[in-house]
Order: C-alpha cells, then structure tokens, then sequence
C-alpha cells in the first residue's frame, strides 16, 4: 500500500476530493462534507449506491449500444467515518485537520498533461496571471467541462481562471476544432441509457472531456489541442429513479435544464447551434430505439425538451 500523501484534487456540494499521485491507474478519494452526514440528498452513501447501479448497466449494455467514447469512473469502495481500521492505517496521508468521515473511493478521471495545460492557457488565460496558473500545482488537475448548451457572452477572457474542470463553451470548441457533435452525439447515448436503461432522470450528473483510465479499452477523439482524450461520466449523488410514464419524463426534462448546460440546447442562436440539437435528437432517438423498440417515451423526451425550450426562449425575449 502506497504511503503517498493525499492532496485535494477537486471540491463540490457533496465532498472535497483527494488522490495521492502514483503511477498507474489511481483512486481518488470524495470526502463527505462534515454537514452533509446523515443528508441523503447529497451524501457519498446515496453516491456510492447509484455508481454501482449505473456502472453495473452501462457494462451490460456498453457494446449493444455502442457506447465506444463514453466512461464511467470504475467503482472501488465506501468507507464510513466508523471504519477504525481502515482510517488507522489512511489517516495520517490526509492533513492533520481533517477528521475521519464517509469516503467514496473510485477510479481517478486523469488529468490532462502540460502540452494540452499550456494551450489552453495560452487562449483563455487573462495574461496578467498566466504565470500563477502555470505554475500552480492545484492547475495541473485538469479536466475540461464541454458546454454544448452555451455560449461566450463576452470576448474577453474572464479574470476567473483555473483549469480544474475547466469550462469550454460551444464557441471555444469552434475556435480549438473540437469534435462538438460527435460528443453530442456521445452526450445523447449517454442520456438514453440513463433514461431507459437504468431508469434515472440524470439529476445534476456531470460530464468531462479527459484522457482515458488505465484499463479503459474505450474509443477516444484526438485533437490537436486537447490530444487524445475521451468523455466522462461522474457524479450521482442527485439522480433520482424515473417512471417510464408522462411523469418521469417531465421529471427528466426538467432535470435536463437544471444542471449545467452539457448538452445542447432547442432553439439555439446560431446554425451550429441547431445542427447540434438535430444531431443531438437523431442520435438520442436511434440509442433509445435500441433499448424500447419503437416505444412511444423518447419522442415524448425530445417534444418536452422542444417545448421547454420554446418557453423559456420567449420568456428571455420578454425579459430582454
């Protein structure tokens, strides 16, 4: 066993995120907030049941619905803050303030390396601080969130920058010739299996782009800037079971707006913007045909989606 120190990788709602850097494959670590014990709502126990679920479909139905450049963070472990002896023997790799607590322990998404850092440093880093975030050792913990639902309101480089889950609007992608429909395309195999496969709304569930796993014999894109990398699947600790009804659509539809704006959009403002959804829906429809037959439910899904989309559209024509 490793005696390597854990270092905080990552912080979200639920938990603060660690890993020892190793070579090879690697786990990290998501610690429990010390508020969030005993809220089921956002707890690693409720994350650690869904992981499991989830990873459990997807590698049953991964070939049959050729889910090639999508990846799950492999399962490893709950620990509970009770578990004497296994905190015996960790505790003391985590810094001296912290207490022990609920861990989830999975697979490690890898980080991007220093070429693929430094070129999106190079085009989006304010250059007042280029020199901090190239030499911070937290930046070097990078992963890329694709947002196919939004665009750059302001040329200008926000003076907010860090490369953990670094954030690229549709726009970037245009400018770095990213492959943005092959991963709506992703996106929309992704949410099918979700929906129909595993029976969830996909709640909150996040997506980055980042190099394959260790034992990940998945497809990947390669691209002058980011390399070779492929797409993520992570975090469930907000998705909740759906019904395969009118009500467990309208529950998935809105969980589809309310998290972060992954996927792509109805109604979008320009023609990419609309021959992403076109190719988002085409895809979502062939993938959920797979696992229904000709089901009614998926067509269903996408009127929603339109028509939600349609709403809110006049609503900021209203408000404009």
């Amino acid at each position: 066993m490793s005696s390597s120190a854990y270092r905080e990788i990552g912080k979200g709602q639920c938990g603060s995120v660690w890993a020892a850097d190793v070579p090879g494959e690697a786990c990290a670590l998501k610690r429990q907030h010390a508020g969030g014990d005993g809220e089921h709502s956002r707890s690693v126990i409720k994350d650690s049941v869904m992981p499991q679920r989830t990873e459990r479909s997807f590698n049953e139905c991964r070939t049959s619905l050729e889910l090639t450049n999508l990846n799950i963070p492999r399962y490893h472990q709950l620990v509970l803050k009770e578990d004497a002896q296994w905190w015996a023997t960790r505790r003391g790799r985590f810094p001296s303030d912290l207490e022990a607590c609920n861990t989830l322990i999975s697979e490690r998404i890898p980080p991007f390396e220093g070429p693929v850092r430094m070129k999106i440093i190079e085009l989006f880093c304010p250059d007042k601080i280029k020199d901090v975030v190239i030499n911070s050792r937290k930046d070097e913990d990078c992963m890329v969130r694709p947002y196919l639902g939004r665009r750059a309101r302001d040329s200008r480089p926000s003076p907010f920058f860090t490369l953990r889950n670094k954030a690229l609007t549709i726009d970037q992608m245009e400018n770095l010739k990213l492959p943005a429909v092959d991963y709506a395309c992703a996106m929309a195999d992704a949410l099918a299996f979700m929906f129909w496969e595993a029976k969830v709304d996909a709640n909150d569930v996040e997506f980055v782009l980042a190099p394959k796993g260790a034992h990940v014999s998945s497809g990947t894109w390669n691209s002058e800037a980011l390399g070779e990398h492929t797409l993520w699947l992570l975090d469930f600790d907000c998705v909740k079971d759906i019904s395969m009804d009118s009500s467990g659509i309208a529950q998935a539809a809105s969980a589809f707006f309310r998290n972060d704006p992954y996927f792509p959009r109805p109604c979008g403002e320009t023609e990419l913007d609309l021959s992403l959804w076109t190719a988002f829906t085409q895809r979502f429809l062939r993938s959920s045909e797979r696992i229904l037959g000709d089901d009614v439910l998926p067509l269903l899904m996408i009127g929603a989606l339109e028509e939600i989309g349609r709403d809110r559209k006049r609503k900021a024509r209203t408000l404009a």
